[in-house]
Parts: C-alpha cells; structure tokens; sequence
C-alpha cells in the first residue's frame, strides 16, 4: 500500500513541475468566484466555515485552519527535494510539495460523498450532474471530465457514468 501511495503521489507531483508559487490567504464561501491562486477552482471546507482551500497555499496556513489531520503520511518526493506530504481529514487529503523550508498544496482529493465541490458535487452523482453544474469540461474521456482555470484543472474521474473521484490538481 506504501509504494501504490508512493506512486500515485510521484504522479501527482510530476504533473505539477511547471506550476507557480502563490500567496494565497484566507477563504471564499461563493463557490468558485475566488481566483486569487489563478483559479475559480476551490475546495471549501463545510465543517471549518467553509475555509477555502487552494492549490499553492502554504500548508502551515492551512493546518492553523483546519487542525490535526486525522492522518498524515511523508515520503522523499520524487519531483522536488524534500518530502511530499499527505493530510488526511474527514472526506479528504490534501497533498503537499516541498520548496525550501516551507510546504505548499500540491493538490486536493474527495475521497468519499461526505464532502462536496462548492457547486454541490460529490463522489457518487453521475456524468449529466456534473455537466449540469460546470457545463461542457475542457477534457473529456470515457472515464474523465477535466475542467482547468487558471493554474487548476478540477478532475472528475468517473466508472460506469458515475463519479468515483474529485481532483484538484496542476494544470
């Protein structure tokens, strides 16, 4: 299980190489609306005041917000140096990048139905949801719906017409 999580976080971080660095600070709760990482793609946490999670915060910011995770787990980063990074909490993970001394938002994961997209997505509605709230995706496969803003592509992966995972990652 180790190196299936050790590989998937390589993954993840290859596609981010190319990514910028934001400042990124406080929260949102309009759905979307905020851009300050280059994105109206955003993850508001519901049971923290919906906190607004965006790719490229500093993570320590983040932690003040949410709090322990409920796990966490490190590993030498294949891209970077240092060690990436996986915060798990209720619903999600979210996984860092190493750059200096500091730690950034690499990319966020639903992982159940429990937590949903600002505009009311989650893990388990079928293919016609998600096009009823975002409309046509940028990408589209048999098992993918890819929306990108700015420096986010917001990924559906879907089995059967039905989605199985939400992504937040690099564009």
């Amino acid at each position: 299980m180790k190196k299936f999580t050790l590989i998937v976080l390589c993954l993840l971080l290859t596609v981010s190489l190319f990514s910028c660095v934001a400042d990124n600070v406080g929260g949102n709760s309009e759905g979307g609306a905020n851009t300050q990482n280059g994105s109206k793609y955003v993850f508001n946490v519901a049971s923290k005041n919906n906190y607004c999670v965006k790719l490229d915060m500093n993570m320590k910011e983040v932690l003040e917000a949410l709090g322990e995770p409920l796990s966490y787990f490190e590993a030498a980063s294949c891209a970077f140096d240092g060690l990436d990074k996986t915060y798990t909490y209720a619903g999600f993970q979210i996984l860092t990048r190493p750059d200096g001394d500091k730690d950034y938002i690499n990319s966020v994961i639903l992982t159940d139905d429990s937590v949903t997209t600002p505009e009311g997505v989650y893990i388990g509605v079928s293919e016609a949801d998600v096009t009823a709230k975002y409309g046509n995706p940028d990408q589209k496969t048999d098992t993918l719906l890819s929306y990108t803003d700015g420096n986010t592509a917001l990924n559906f992966i879907l089995k059967n017409g039905t989605v199985i995972s939400i992504e937040y990652i690099p564009a």
